[in-house]
């Protein structure tokens, strides 16, 4: 203030404030949270720069336990010993496989299943390969459709659709169990298998449904019926139960069978001493006896033939 009271200013026109009136006019606290900052800020980078400092005469350490971790893992991939390794970590894990489920199961050997698998190899759920597997089960003679399922933690579920067994199939003194294509199923016969229709013959696989087909097409006849034999890959020869050949035409077989029905039932014809029944020709029948029916069967004709004789002379 001057004189009258008037405020001096500058010639300029700015006004100048003092350091004091700042300071006033901002907030009391922002000098002291900002000094708080950067002391926080200082005390991390000196921590930062000691943990850094601390590592920096390890760095080679570090630099060549990577380099060995590398190199190793390389040869491992290289050699294939990867997969154990990896398969022993994950059965440590708790992947290993404990359980394998098998559905389905009647005439295939679970154990042969289980070995496809190869659980005993493969040990951890996570490096079973599912699809090995399954192709490896398919190949199993019993299998018709399979799949193979991975349930984690540690179970291995297959569900199977076997092949069913239709007959007996003798070849070359060996009999086999076939299935209705005729595909061999198994070399082994189980006792469950015994009760099969029995075809004979080479090729006769190949037919086993027609020759089933005509063994029941007599049903009366049926349980007389022990094979059907293939003759030279034409024709069908039939045996029964009490060692009869019965001979069939290579033209309706049927037709010929039930002919032999018909006798069956009027005369008993499989009952009596018979070797052979040949209907090969499509009028006529002839029988062969065994040679003890063929022996009595000759001394009943000389006895009655010299009964013949001796009245011829009287």
């Amino acid at each position: 203030m001057v004189g009258g009271g008037r405020e001096l200013q500058s010639m300029t026109g700015r006004r100048y404030v003092s350091r004091t009136q700042v300071s006033q006019d901002l907030p009391q606290d922002a000098g002291f949270r900002w000094r708080r900052w950067v002391r926080t800020f200082r005390r991390w980078s000196e921590r930062g720069d000691a943990v850094l400092g601390s590592l920096k005469p390890m760095t080679g350490t570090f630099a060549a336990l990577a380099f060995l971790g590398a190199w190793g893992g390389y040869g491992l991939v290289l050699s294939g010993e990867w997969r154990p390794t990896v398969d022993a970590l994950a059965s440590g894990l708790g992947f290993a496989i404990t359980s394998i489920e098998i559905r389905g199961l009647s005439e295939a050997d679970s154990t042969e299943i289980s070995d496809r698998i190869d659980a005993a190899r493969t040990g951890s759920l996570a490096m079973l390969d599912a699809e090995q597997a399954r192709q490896r089960i398919a190949e199993i003679p019993w299998v018709a459709d399979v799949t193979v399922k991975k349930l984690y933690p540690n179970r291995v579920v297959v569900d199977l659709t076997e092949r069913l067994p239709f007959a007996l199939w003798q070849d070359d003194g060996r009999v086999k169990v076939v299935d209705r294509s005729g595909a061999v199923m198994a070399d082994v016969i189980q006792t469950r298998h015994a009760g099969l229709p029995l075809v004979v013959g080479a090729g006769a696989n190949a037919r086993v449904q027609e020759a089933v087909a005509l063994m029941n097409a007599a049903p009366s006849l049926r349980p007389k019926i022990r094979a059907a034999v293939l003759v030279a890959e034409r024709r069908w020869n039939l045996m029964t139960v009490d060692g009869i050949e019965i001979l069939l035409p290579e033209e309706d077989p049927q037709g010929a069978l039930a002919r032999v029905a018909d006798l069956q039932q009027s005369k008993k014809l499989l009952e009596r001493d018979l070797v052979a029944v040949d209907l090969r020709v499509s009028d006529r029948l002839f029988v062969r006896l065994s040679d003890a029916a063929a022996e009595i069967r000759r001394e009943q004709m000389r006895v009655k033939s010299g009964a013949k004789k001796k009245g011829a002379d009287t």
